[in-house]
């Protein structure tokens, strides 16, 4: 079976997405997906990955992916969609509209599947929808509001939009904090030092705002969420994605100043504290590893005072 444009099925009209004819019958890409990520046989899965990896080198194929996560039956299929965007939108210098399409497409359909997906094809997603924000920050400020698309999930009543709020967050912090082979060094840091001092103290509120909403409820999942996040924000590199690297603290690992006052308030470390006191390995492990990095932050303060003295 080969990946060319024979007609066999035909994407239905989208808005988003410029469809074109679909390569070959669905049932047959779900089987080939099921062998690329499951078979133990090598070359059945070699074969599987080279017919199916024209969804990720060429860009005319972005429809084809669309068309998979609104039909596909199987995870694998879908996971295989999401993988080859990611790729496409990491290698290729995709059009501005179509990148805000996925952008849009992608939080919709977190917002009406993502409770019901596997796990690992959410996770797949929301690093997708990550990466394209990254990649997009100073292309178009309506890429920058997915911070406020994720407190839209944590509103939701269900436990399953909650949890794709708090992982959004999380994956966009790791994006972000991390160099990406499709972006120049120095676009990742000025992203990242945009994204470091307009948001992420916002997130660090919301994860504690989550963590004092969460601390009575019986899902140790949304809790260990809500603590990672927390984690997640204290670990930042905040003066590695520096501008400014002439700075005699370049290469200190400090926390901003605008977060001394909630780092110094007691009920910001009490909440850590109550965490281990309520919770068992490893989410007490995690609640008193937060507790740690509060004590190193003030404790590294207090040296810098007692130096100046």
């Amino acid at each position: 079976m080969r990946c060319d444009r024979g007609p066999a099925v035909v994407v239905e009209p989208n808005p988003l997405f410029t469809p074109i004819s679909f390569p070959m019958e669905l049932a047959q890409l779900e089987a080939l997906c099921e062998r690329l990520y499951n078979s133990q046989d090598s070359v059945e899965r070699a074969h599987a990955e080279n017919t199916l990896k024209c969804f990720s080198m060429n860009t005319e194929y972005i429809s084809q992916c669309q068309y998979i996560l609104d039909h596909a039956l199987t995870p694998y299929a879908l996971m295989l969609a999401s993988s080859s965007l990611l790729k496409q939108v990491t290698e290729h210098s995709l059009a501005l509209k179509l990148r805000l399409d996925i952008w849009t497409y992608l939080i919709n359909y977190l917002a009406t599947r993502g409770p019901e997906l596997q796990p690992f094809v959410t996770a797949s997603l929301i690093q997708l929808l990550c990466r394209v924000t990254k990649f997009g920050w100073f292309d178009d400020d309506r890429f920058r509001d997915l911070v406020k698309e994720s407190m839209n999930f944590l509103s939701q009543a269900t436990p399953g939009h909650y949890a794709i709020g708090l992982r959004i967050l999380s994956q966009l912090i790791s994006e972000m904090n991390q160099a990406n082979a499709g972006m120049p060094a120095t676009n990742h840091r000025r992203v990242a030092c945009s994204f470091r001092d307009q948001y992420l103290f916002q997130i660090f509120q919301i994860s504690l705002t989550s963590l004092g909403q969460l601390k009575n409820d019986v899902l140790n999942q949304l809790q260990e969420l809500a603590l990672a996040l927390s984690l997640k924000c204290l670990s930042f590199d905040f003066v590695g994605t520096s501008v400014d690297e002439s700075s005699d603290e370049f290469g200190t690992v400090q926390i901003p100043s605008p977060w001394k006052p909630v780092l110094e308030d007691s009920s910001t470390l009490q909440i850590f504290f109550d965490y281990y006191a309520i919770t068992k390995p490893p989410l007490s492990k995690e609640a008193i590893n937060l507790s740690f990095v509060i004590n190193d932050e003030k404790a590294f303060r207090m040296e810098k005072v007692l130096a100046k003295a």
